[in-house]
């Protein structure tokens, strides 16, 4: 909604505000001239109760449908979320909660949700996908419930979807002797110190684009985490954000050869007359892009005739290392940045098996 000044004094000699225009709860704009008022604050104040008043209506209305609540829940959320989780969003209810567009949310039944069910078990998603899906049909009736005082029964029949049936995958990483002869295959310094990090520090991929000369401490010997990068995004070369989470925000100690190798990249990003200290690690005034760094991998596993791991398995590969060299849960989860203890121990449990044999044998000789 906006407030407009009158162009042109009236008989009395004074110039009135008005409200001409406003969005109502659904974004649609309505042409609308209110009364005037003759403080600016008037008719901010006025705007204020106009808002409040198309909200009461529409609560009584009970007629929103899923596509203006959609709509509706992501304006909301965009003040909340990171601009990829919208976009993910977006994505999650086009290709599958879209067919409910037209549906009131308020005629939203049992029957409806079965049908929603059994669509998305016939895709044959993995079980993360098929809950993400849920989440986010339980998120929008829980808002419409809130804002539109709609109906939130049939929630008591939603269930995740489990497969009871499916073992838990393998986690695929490189040994300490497969790194080396990962990183023996690579013919680029740079790309030497950028593998290098993610297996000794178990760097996440953005976390990793993201770091400029402002994140590298050479002095004190360590590495700021505090933000990440995608270059995922519609129209836009990248994004800088914050990391996955409060707790990925961490600083980690370099080791010597760490240390030396980026000393060498800082002295070569020196020579150029326009550095400057706000540049990527890697890649100067343009990041590494997620293709390239995928694709750089892949030849570097096909010339050291290793299997090809993704880029994520290197970090995995950073928790097999710690752990085998006796490192605890709880520095491992703090060295990785994870969001509580027992993400890790649910990611990382067989790898603890050995500890646990330990501990059988500790029992035994009580």
């Amino acid at each position: 909604m906006a407030i407009y000044k009158s162009k042109k004094a009236t008989k009395d000699g004074r110039q009135y505000f008005f409200r001409i225009k406003y969005k109502d709860v659904f974004g649609y704009t309505h042409d609308y001239t209110s009364q005037k008022f003759k403080m600016r604050n008037e008719a901010i104040d006025a705007e204020t109760d106009f808002k409040i008043k198309i909200r009461s209506e529409s609560l009584s209305s009970s007629n929103i449908t899923f596509k203006q609540l959609f709509r509706d829940f992501i304006r909301m959320k965009e003040n909340e979320i990171k601009k990829q989780t919208i976009i993910k969003l977006e994505c999650i209810y086009k290709n599958h909660l879209s067919v409910l567009n037209d549906v009131k949310v308020n005629n939203f039944d049992f029957k409806m949700l079965r049908k929603i069910e059994d669509d998305i078990r016939s895709k044959n998603f993995s079980t993360i996908h098929s809950n993400k899906i849920i989440e986010l049909l339980v998120s929008l009736l829980k808002y419409s419930n809130k804002y539109y005082n709609t109906s939130i029964e049939v929630l008591k029949y939603v269930n995740k979807f489990k497969d009871v049936n499916k073992e838990k995958e393998d986690i695929s990483f490189f040994t300490y002797d497969e790194y080396l002869l990962f990183d023996k295959a690579i013919d680029n310094f740079d790309y030497h110190v950028f593998f290098e990090i993610l297996y000794f520090l178990g760097l996440r991929q953005g976390e990793a684009q993201a770091l400029t000369w402002n994140d590298i401490d050479l002095e004190n010997n360590n590495i700021k985490i505090k933000k990440t990068l995608t270059t995922k995004l519609k129209d836009e070369k990248w994004t800088i954000s914050t990391p996955k989470t409060k707790n990925s925000i961490r600083i980690l100690p370099l080791t010597e050869k760490l240390s030396n190798d980026l000393k060498i990249m800082y002295n070569t990003a020196l020579k150029y007359s326009d550095y400057k200290k706000d540049w990527f690690v890697f890649g100067n005034t343009l990041p590494y892009t997620e293709a390239t760094i995928r694709n750089k991998k892949n030849i570097y596993c096909d010339r050291a005739n290793l299997k090809r791991i993704r880029v994520h398995d290197f970090r995995h590969s950073c928790a097999s290392l710690l752990i085998n060299q006796g490192a605890s849960v709880a520095l491992v989860s703090k060295y990785l940045g994870h969001a509580n203890i027992s993400i890790t121990l649910n990611v990382y449990t067989h790898m603890y098996q050995s500890e646990l044999e330990n501990m059988t044998k500790i029992l035994n000789n009580l």
